[in-house]
């Protein structure tokens, strides 16, 4: 089970930050550098509060799934400070090397009200493949 520590994305305050820079103009890449558009990897509304979505470096997924349409909507068991919440693959994060926040998994809304946190955070968390995967 891989230690790491988890961060938010695609929240409020991401989200409109994304909006605001391309209200400046900027392209996505650019936007995405300010913010998240909430748009998951295969098209999935990641700002859903509903669903606990999740993302992991793309050497994660590709690994156990090979590709983004397999890996898209796969269950991840979570757990921080003792609560294990089965989580839901909606995006990607960068390649491992080009993590600058040093994250192993980035919770979205829905996974971050499971937990009770709020953004911004970067917390200790584990995370693990289920017993059973839907693959």
């Amino acid at each position: 089970m891989p230690h790491v520590f988890a961060s938010s994305f695609a929240d409020k305050a991401d989200v409109a930050a994304f909006k605001k820079a391309k209200a400046k103009g900027m392209t996505d890449q650019e936007a995405f550098k300010f913010g998240d558009n909430g748009v998951g990897f295969t098209g999935l509304d990641c700002t859903d509060e509903a669903i606990p979505f999740i993302a992991l470096p793309r050497e994660d997924w590709m690994e156990r799934f090979g590709s983004k349409a397999k890996a898209s909507r796969q269950p991840v068991m979570v757990t921080i400070n003792g609560k294990t919440v089965t989580c839901i693959i909606g995006d990607t994060m960068p390649s491992r090397k080009n993590i600058k926040n040093g994250c192993g998994i980035d919770l979205a809304p829905g996974a971050q009200k499971a937990f009770g946190l709020t953004p911004p955070f970067k917390v200790s968390a584990e995370w693990k493949w289920p017993a059973i995967c839907v693959c």
